[in-house]
């Protein structure tokens, strides 16, 4: 039975391109970024050196909403300012900020201040003061330090990364998974150079990669389906349309600065590739595992199988 299996296999995939596509996916997984913001010269040796380009992230009026999605845990607390300068500093040099990323909120009688700080640097910073309006940037962070008074604080602990490849991902197809990790380390990627503040270059690149490899990767699997006769590849083909149509719109508009790339973005991105390949990509793989089609890893299959029934995906 095992020669049997084998030789079906091999008949399969006399195909180079889908022996490539099947076994291999992907000449190389990117590894997972680990970006360190570029500090300015003292005294704000604790500011991103692109703290006032980066701090359109916080001019958005659902911020929290949008953040929350990214949080693991909050911790709420009184303090006092005294209208010193570096107190800024002593508020985000914290052994906690600088284990984690975290938006800062602090609010008082006349004021309220939003501070993004990735490992214990700021990347952006917004402040509001009633009848003045609002502030960005180094120049916020200026101006929180002149003020005094009592002040409710809240600490967020956001996410290092958007979510955690797992065997509950898995298609049963070593090549498709190893596509699927690409854009699930690529968007982790992204979602960290976000929260960074790294500079518009490298979020460019980033985004120029997933945007490109998503189209290479969507004829890799709608190759296996013309291959092998998957029955609702027109339904899944539609998907794969209606996404590259919506990234070219939004690539289109940020290229020609109409749209910023921001959190809620990058969470429809995200939440839009966790579901197709948790729902969709699943359901292909699934009817390839149930029609006996020699490229299925039987192990990828198992382990994924035990591990969505643990979830409770299936």
């Amino acid at each position: 039975m095992a020669l049997l299996k084998l030789l079906r296999r091999w008949w399969s995939l006399r195909d180079p391109e889908i022996r490539w596509i099947v076994e291999v996916g992907v000449d190389e997984v990117p590894e997972e970024a680990e970006p360190v913001p570029e500090r300015m010269q003292p005294p704000y040796s604790f500011v991103s050196r692109y703290v006032n380009e980066t701090s359109y992230l916080l001019d958005d009026p659902d911020i929290l909403l949008t953040v929350f999605r990214s949080a693991e845990e909050r911790r709420e607390e009184r303090l006092r300012l005294h209208g010193l300068p570096g107190e800024v500093k002593l508020l985000v040099s914290r052994p906690e900020l600088a284990r984690a990323p975290h938006l800062v909120v602090i609010e008082g009688e006349r004021l309220a201040a939003w501070l993004l700080v990735y490992y214990g640097v700021i990347v952006a910073a917004r402040l509001d003061e009633a009848g003045v309006g609002s502030s960005y940037g180094l120049q916020a962070i200026r101006w929180l330090d002149e003020w005094s008074g009592e002040f409710h604080a809240v600490y967020i602990r956001l996410r290092s990364r958007l979510y955690r490849w797992g065997p509950e991902f898995s298609v049963y197809i070593r090549g498709i998974d190893n596509q699927h990790r690409y854009l699930v380390v690529t968007l982790n990627n992204l979602y960290r150079h976000l929260l960074a503040g790294s500079p518009r270059r490298v979020l460019d690149d980033t985004l120029d990669a997933l945007a490109d490899y998503t189209k290479f990767h969507f004829r890799s699997e709608e190759r296996l389906f013309d291959r092998y006769g998957y029955p609702r590849a027109e339904a899944h083909r539609r998907q794969h349309r209606l996404f590259v149509d919506k990234v070219a719109d939004f690539m289109e508009k940020y290229k020609a600065n109409e749209q910023r790339l921001t959190l809620e973005v990058l969470h429809f991105l995200a939440d839009w590739v966790r579901n197709h390949i948790l729902t969709s990509d699943h359901d292909f793989g699934e009817w390839f595992y149930q029609h006996g089609v020699p490229i299925i890893d039987e192990r990828l299959a198992r382990e994924s199988r035990e591990a969505r029934k643990r979830l409770g995906l299936d």
